[in-house]
Formats: C-alpha cells, structure tokens, sequence
C-alpha cells in the first residue's frame, strides 16, 4: 500500500474535479489518501464528500509519517504553498495542474488516471532542485527564511525607486537604482525573474539568477552567477521600509537589515510522470514554435 497526501487550496471547478478524480481512483487502487486539515474544512463546507477513508493531516509537515508522495492540486502557486509540508524529508512533490500556466504543476486534467497508475506502480522519476536560503541580519526569519523560486526586494507603496547594494560574497558588485531585484533559482527562472527578462535557466543547472526589476539604469542586465555564490543586499529606500518576498510570502523590512542569500543545503524532490521533461513543458506551456496563422 502506498500513503499518499494531498494538497490544495481556493479550489475552483477544475481543481475540485480533479482533487476528486485523483482521491478517487487512488483509493480505487489501494492507496491510503491524507488530505491537509483546511483543503477537508473547505470541501466540507462545499459539501463535497470524499471516500470515507480518506485521512488528515496538519501543519506539522509530513515528515515521519509514511506519506509516499505529496499530490499539489491547483496552480504554481499551490505547488510552492506545499513545499512548507516536504522540506527537509525525501517525500516528492507531483503537481497537477488545476490552474492556468503550470511549469511546476504540469499534470493535465486529462491525464489524472495514467498518473495514478504511474503513482500506484511507483512508474515516476524524482529530479533534485536547489532552493535558496534567505538569513536577514545573521539570522532566519521562520517561514520567510527559504525560497524554491525566488527571493524578491520590491519598494513598498511609493514612486520612489530603491537603492540596492549587492555584493558577491564580500566584493562589491553594484548599485541597482529600481523598483526592486529578483534573485532566483533555475526552478524559478521561468517564474518572476522571466516577467523582469532574466533567462531561462534549466533546473539542471546549478546557478543564481539576479534579474534588476524595472531598472532605471538601462545598461543593467541579468546577471547568472555561479550556485556557490553568496548574494548580500543592502536597501536604501525614502520610505525607510521594503517588501521582502520568497516566493509567495511577503513581509514589509527597516532598509536597516541586511540580507545574505545562498543555496540552501536542502533539497526539495520533485516527482515526474514518463514522458514529461522540462524542455516539452517550456515547448508546451510557452507555445514555442506556434503560428496562429495555421490555425485559419
């Protein structure tokens, strides 16, 4: 028997259609099925009505309690809200894709029955992708103190534009004059980093990316810099504060601190279906190589 949870929040008809699918046929299968305590409230309360075995868990995380596999369902969005329950364990993230782009959860509605089999018979690869650690004055701020995709400096509600002091390690590197600085992972360079024009780096590759958010130098480019950097950042602002983000968390920072961002020893594990790779998904979800003219 395989013990797999599942994860989802803000279900819309979709992703509810294929939370139930997926716990469904697992179940069918002889799966045990823990779904997170809040994703059982909510469908409760839209009256939805699960098998009656399936289980629970909390937010203590997943570690230590058998679970095979994390299920995401939803967008990128919820992928990365899981990642708080998988960090530090060998437990596997698959995403499925009840939102809309989905390069991180990138199993189609349509294929929910071929991936419980492939979940079932263990038919699935786990690739390792680097996450950033995030210390703010020597110190890590719990639930802001990692990142799978980015962690992002961005001013706070004001025109003004932020001063950014970045080194690499202790050598100085420049000052960005913006509206903010990505610095992301290959995993997250098909995220915020490509909205700001940073490039696409593949997850294989072991790299920071530093992607200047609307400089107002224009000579100010990306820059990818090897995994073993060190990136510290100082923030000038007229405002005095600055939005700090990793990922999707967020929290209003003095331009006091200080900020030193590296890769993390910890790795997160992420399962994939056969025949999916990264390089189909880019083909796929970016429609590389289409032309609305052959539609007509």
């Amino acid at each position: 028997m395989r013990t797999v949870a599942v994860f989802a929040k803000k279900l819309n008809e979709v992703s509810l259609g294929c939370l139930r699918e997926m716990v469904e046929a697992l179940e069918g299968r002889g799966c045990k099925v823990l779904c997170e305590g809040r994703l059982l409230e909510e469908l409760a309360e839209k009256e939805v009505c699960l098998p009656e075995g399936t289980g629970r868990f909390g937010t203590g995380g997943l570690a230590g309690i058998g679970v095979d596999l994390l299920l995401s369902v939803g967008g990128d969005g919820t992928f990365l809200d899981s990642v708080e329950y998988v960090k530090g364990s060998d437990i596997p993230i698959l995403g499925v894709n009840g939102g809309r782009l989905g390069f991180l959860a990138n199993v189609r509605a349509d294929e929910i029955r071929t991936a419980v089999d492939c979940i079932v018979e263990g038919r699935y690869e786990v690739a390792q992708r680097e996450m950033l650690q995030l210390e703010v004055d020597g110190k890590r701020l719990p639930g802001l103190d990692y990142a799978l995709n980015e962690v992002a400096v961005q001013k706070a509600a004001t025109s003004s534009l932020l001063n950014i002091h970045a080194s690499i390690g202790n050598t100085y590197l420049t000052t960005y004059w913006a509206d903010g600085l990505v610095v992301a992972t290959p995993t997250g360079s098909t995220a915020y980093s490509m909205s700001g024009g940073g490039p696409i780096v593949s997850p294989d590759c072991r790299n920071i990316i530093l992607t200047p958010i609307c400089p107002h130098n224009l000579s100010m480019r990306p820059l990818v810099v090897p995994s073993g950097a060190e990136i510290v950042l100082e923030v000038e602002s007229r405002s005095r504060s600055f939005i700090l983000s990793t990922d999707s968390r967020h929290r209003e920072m003095p331009d006091t601190c200080r900020l030193a961002v590296k890769v993390d020893e910890v790795r997160l594990h992420v399962a994939n279906l056969p025949g999916h790779n990264y390089y189909e998904t880019l083909r796929n979800k970016l429609r590389w190589g289409e032309d609305r003219r052959n539609e007509i």
